[in-house]
């Protein structure tokens, strides 16, 4: 059994090399380091014990360069096989999460995430966290809190805010769960045809669990 467990879902179409090795893509860094090396590095030096990473449209050559500096960490590649409207959903489903007894972080959006986030996440005495950050776009989904930070709604973009309501936060794509809690979504989630939007319609109406927010401190997003 595992103790931890990373999965990122990612686009192989948008990490792109030239002939030099350089990273030409919303994945790149400065000195032509992908984001997705790095946050794999970062993981490995956190204590993650395996990552999967799964991809939208295919591996590629996904693989060639993401396995230098893992620190021992298991790396695997999986091929979703149809685009998806909720990344969140899709990572869920994954068989891998029958292997974990510990942690599981996930990964939606291509972000270059400062180090001290991770540790944070992985030191952290709850179980599950939702990553949160200023509202990127209109499409982002708003979040009602309480006092504590426990969640107890996202909302869709556009919706009624009370004064609970931080219409200005949202969640960045970075998570980290409690393997029951998604594997009872899972169970629940066969089709993978739902958003991210009813993953916390269905997360939130597990009593059993409850959600809390963090402040994402030093994470940039990156466009194409």
């Amino acid at each position: 059994m595992l103790q931890s467990l990373a999965i990122i879902v990612t686009d192989a179409r948008e990490i792109i090399t030239d002939q030099r090795g350089c990273y030409q893509s919303a994945l790149a860094l400065p000195a032509g380091t992908s984001v997705l090396s790095h946050l794999l590095s970062q993981l490995a030096q956190a204590g993650v014990q395996k990552t999967v990473i799964l991809s939208l449209y295919g591996v590629g050559d996904l693989g060639l360069d993401l396995r230098n500096s893992l620190y021992g960490m298991e790396l695997c590649l999986r091929a979703l096989p149809t685009p998806n409207a909720g990344r969140l959903v899709d990572a869920v489903a994954v068989d891998e999460i029958s292997e974990v007894c510990g942690d599981v972080f996930v990964f939606t959006e291509n972000l270059n995430i400062d180090f001290s986030l991770i540790e944070r996440l992985v030191q952290s005495s709850e179980s599950n966290l939702v990553v949160v950050g200023r509202a990127h776009s209109q499409r982002s989904l708003h979040l009602l809190m309480n006092k504590t930070l426990r969640l107890t709604a996202i909302l869709p973009q556009g919706s009624v805010s009370g004064r609970n309501v931080s219409v200005d936060l949202s969640p960045v794509g970075v998570y980290k769960f409690a393997p029951k809690l998604l594997r009872s979504i899972a169970r629940n989630r066969r089709r993978r045809s739902n958003d991210d939007l009813e993953f916390f319609e269905t997360a939130l109406g597990r009593q059993a669990y409850e959600i809390h927010v963090m402040h994402g401190g030093t994470t940039g997003r990156h466009e194409g």
